[in-house]
C-alpha cells in the first residue's frame, strides 16, 4: 500500500483527573436520579457524578462529558469554586480523549488557573501533560516539547515512576511523529523498562502499541503483531480507547502479511467500539486505514466513501491524521477519475505538512532535550553540593540547637516555610508569564508564517500558473487544433483562469498587502469595500499600531464578518474602527438572526473562540450583544 513515511500517529498518555472509586450501583438508575433531580443534597449530587464519570470513561465519552458539564453547571450555580476546577479539568480531559483540542485546551486552561492558585503542584502538574497532549495533536511539537521535558524533571525529583515512564513515552511519541525514528524509539524503550518496573499496566501497554508501530514501519509485521497481542491482552477491559487504537495498528499487521479478512474484521470492530464510546479521534482513524485498505484492494468508491465519512468525523485541529486522510482521497479521487477532488485533496495535504513538518521545530525540540540533559547534569551537581553543605550544615546546627535551644529552633523552622512559599509563588509567578510569552511568540511566528505564504503564492506559483497560460495561449494561436480539441484547450485555460484568481483571493486573505503597507484602516476599508453589505467607518486620528495588534485586530474583524454572513444570515454589516491616543477600538455590527449569549461556551465552531484567544493574548476586552431575532454586537478594546 502507497502511504506517508507517517503511517500510523503514535498514541500518547494522558494522566487521568483524580477519580474516587466508583460504587456498585447501576449507572443507569444513578443517570436517572441526576437527570431527574431527585437528590437530597448538592454532595449526593456530586457523589452520582463522581461515580458515572468513571464508570463512564472508559467505554462512554459522550456521557462522561455530559455528567462533567452537569457537575460545572452545578458547581457554578452553588459557588463551588474546587468543583468547578475539578469539572473543567473533566471536560477538559474528555474533550482531549475525543481529539477535539480546542476545546480541551480551553477548559484545561481554565483549571490549570484554579489550581495556580491554591499552589498544588501535583495537579498543575496533571494538567499541564494533557494540555502538552493536545498541542502535540495540533502539531505545535516545541511547545509540547518544553512541557514533557519540563514535567520529566518534576516527577524525577517526586521519584514517581508512573508518571516519568508515560512523559518518557510522550516525549518518544513526539520525536516519532517529527520524523525522528531512533530517538523516538530510545525514548519508548525507556519508557517501556520503567513502566514494568512500577507495574503501570496501561502505561506498559500504550509502549508496546508504540513498539508495534516501529516495528510495521520497519516491515516486521510479525513482530508487529506479537506486540499487539501483548497490548491487546492488557487492555482488554481495562481502557476500550488504546484497546480500540491497538486493534487497527494489529489489524494493519495482519493485512501486510496477508491476512487481510481479519485486518477487516478488526478495523470494523475498532469503528464499532470508537462509535459507541464517541471517540472522534479514534473513528477518524478507523476510517481511514479501512479506505487505504480498500484502496489497495482496489475497492475505490467504497475507499472514497469511508474516507469522506473520516473526515465528516475529523476535527480539524488533529492535524497529524488529516494529512494522511488527505493523501488517501486524493488517490481514490486519481483512480475514479476525478481530476478537480484530486487536486484540492492534494494541495491541502501539501499545505499541511510543509506548515507542520518545518526545520524550526525539529530544531526548537533537539533544543528542548539538550536543555532538559544539561539541567538534568546541573542539578546533580548541586545535588552533591547540598549534601555536602547539608551535612556542614547539621553538624553546626547540632551545636547551634544544643546551645541556643528550642527557641532559635522555632524561629528557624517559620523562617524557612516562609522561604517555601515565596519560591512556590515566584515559581508560579514565572511559569503564567512564559505561558503569555508563548502565546505571543505563537501569534508572531503565525503572522510571519502568513506573510511568507502569501509572498511564495503570489510571486512564486502565481508568476508560473500566469507564464503557462501565457504558453498555452501562444500554442493555441500557432497551431492548428483539431475542432474536437479546441473545446478541451479553452476549458484548460479557463481552469488557469480560475486558478490564478482563487490563488490571488487565498493570498490577499493569508496577508493583505494594504495592511502591511498602509496599516489597519486601510486593510479593513478594503476588507470591507470587497464584501457585499458591509459598510466601513473610522473616527479619531489614523496612526500606525503594533504591528502584532493590527493583525490581530484584521483577523477579529475578518472572523466576525465571516461568521455575520456564513452563520448569521445578516444583510447589512457595519465595521466601525476608533483610534485614540491610548486605545483603539473596533465595533461589528450585524442585522443578523442573533443567539443566546449564554449558550456561547456551547457552540461547536471555533470562530468565537479564536476571537477571544486573539483579544486575551493581548490583554484587552471583548463584550458581546446579542438576542435572538434583535442582530448582533461585538466590541473590541485594547490599550495601546
Amino acid at each position: 500500500m502507497k502511504t506517508e513515511v507517517l503511517v500510523f500517529a503514535f498514541l500518547i498518555l494522558f494522566i487521568t483527573p483524580t477519580m474516587v472509586s466508583a460504587s456498585d450501583s447501576d449507572p443507569d438508575s444513578l443517570r436517572r436520579i441526576l437527570d431527574s433531580g431527585n437528590y437530597s443534597s448538592k454532595q449526593e449530587a456530586y457523589s452520582i457524578i463522581d461515580n458515572l464519570y468513571e464508570s463512564y470513561l472508559s467505554n462512554d465519552l459522550k456521557s462522561a462529558l455530559y455528567v462533567s458539564r452537569f457537575q460545572y453547571s452545578t458547581a457554578e450555580r452553588y459557588g463551588d469554586s474546587d468543583k468547578k476546577g475539578e469539572a473543567a479539568e473533566r471536560i477538559g480531559y474528555v474533550y482531549n480523549l475525543q481529539g477535539k483540542n480546542d476545546s480541551s485546551l480551553i477548559f484545561l486552561t481554565e483549571a490549570l488557573n484554579y489550581y495556580s492558585k491554591g499552589g498544588d503542584r501535583a495537579k498543575m502538574s496533571v494538567i499541564r501533560n494533557n494540555i502538552a497532549n493536545a498541542f502535540r495533536m495540533m502539531a505545535q511539537f516545541d511547545t509540547a516539547m518544553v512541557i514533557y521535558t519540563d514535567l520529566l524533571k518534576y516527577y524525577e525529583s517526586e521519584n514517581d515512576l508512573v508518571n516519568q515512564g508515560k512523559q518518557l513515552a510522550n516525549i518518544g511519541s513526539l520525536y516519532y511523529t517529527a520524523g525522528n525514528q531512533d530517538k523516538g524509539k530510545e525514548y519508548t524503550l525507556k519508557a517501556l523498562e520503567i513502566q514494568r518496573k512500577s507495574t503501570d499496566k496501561k502505561g506498559t501497554a500504550v509502549s508496546l502499541i508504540n513498539l508495534l508501530v516501529f516495528a510495521l514501519n520497519s516491515g516486521e509485521y510479525n513482530e508487529g503483531i506479537e506486540y499487539g497481542n501483548q497490548a491487546l491482552e492488557i487492555l482488554n477491559d481495562l481502557d476500550y480507547n488504546y484497546y480500540a487504537a491497538a486493534l487497527i495498528r494489529v489489524a494493519y499487521c495482519y493485512y501486510m502479511t496477508g491476512e487481510k479478512d481479519k485486518a477487516l474484521e478488526y478495523t470494523h470492530k475498532a469503528i464499532e467500539i470508537n462509535r459507541e464510546n464517541n471517540n472522534v479521534r479514534g473513528m477518524m482513524e478507523a476510517y481511514r486505514s479501512l479506505a487505504d485498505y480498500l484502496i489497495d484492494m482496489k475497492r475505490y468508491s467504497e475507499a472514497m466513501a469511508y474516507g469522506k465519512e473520516a473526515l465528516a468525523q475529523a476535527d480539524t485541529t488533529n492535524r497529524l491524521d488529516l494529512r494522511l486522510l488527505y493523501d488517501i482521497l486524493k488517490r481514490a479521487a486519481i483512480y475514479l477519475n476525478m481530476p478537480e477532488e484530486a487536486v484540492y485533496y492534494s494541495g491541502e495535504q501539501i499545505r499541511m505538512k510543509e506548515e507542520d513538518m518545518n526545520q524550526d521545530w525539529a530544531d526548537k525540540i533537539a533544543d528542548a532535550e539538550a536543555k532538559y540533559e544539561s539541567e538534568k547534569k546541573e542539578l546533580m551537581i548541586k545535588q552533591l553540593r547540598a549534601e555536602r553543605q547539608t551535612r556542614t550544615i547539621l553538624l553546626y546546627s547540632s551545636l547551634l540547637l544544643f546551645c541556643i535551644g528550642g527557641v532559635l529552633l522555632a524561629l528557624f523552622y517559620k523562617n524557612q516555610k516562609q522561604r517555601q512559599r515565596l519560591a512556590e509563588e515566584e515559581i508560579i509567578r514565572l511559569e503564567q508569564e512564559k505561558q503569555i510569552a508563548a502565546s505571543h511568540a505563537l501569534l508572531e511566528g503565525e503572522t510571519s508564517e502568513r506573510v511568507r505564504l502569501s509572498r511564495d503564492l503570489h510571486d512564486g506559483l502565481g508568476g508560473m500558473l500566469s507564464v503557462a497560460k501565457l504558453k498555452i495561449v501562444n500554442m493555441k494561436g500557432n497551431m492548428t487544433i483539431p475542432e474536437d480539441n479546441v473545446a478541451v484547450l479553452n476549458s484548460a485555460i479557463e481552469m488557469l483562469d480560475g486558478s490564478i484568481r482563487e490563488l490571488r483571493r487565498v493570498a490577499h486573505n493569508l496577508m493583505p498587502e494594504s495592511l502591511i503597507k498602509y496599516g489597519l484602516n486601510s486593510a479593513l476599508s478594503d476588507f470591507c469595500r470587497s464584501a457585499e453589505n458591509v459598510n466601513y467607518h473610522f473616527f479619531g486620528t489614523e496612526r500606525r499600531l503594533n504591528d502584532n495588534i493590527e493583525v490581530a485586530l484584521f483577523r477579529i474583524v475578518n472572523e466576525l464578518v465571516n461568521n455575520a454572513i456564513r452563520y448569521a444570515s445578516a444583510t447589512l454589516i457595519n465595521v466601525q474602527l476608533v483610534m485614540e491616543d491610548e486605545r483603539v477600538n473596533v465595533v461589528v455590527e450585524d442585522n443578523g438572526i442573533g443567539f443566546d449569549t449564554s449558550e456561547i461556551d456551547n457552540f461547536k465552531g471555533t470562530g468565537l473562540r479564536n476571537v477571544r484567544s486573539r483579544v486575551e493574548s493581548f490583554n484587552g476586552t471583548i463584550d458581546i450583544n446579542s438576542t435572538p431575532g434583535n442582530g448582533t454586537e461585538i466590541n473590541v478594546e485594547f490599550k495601546c
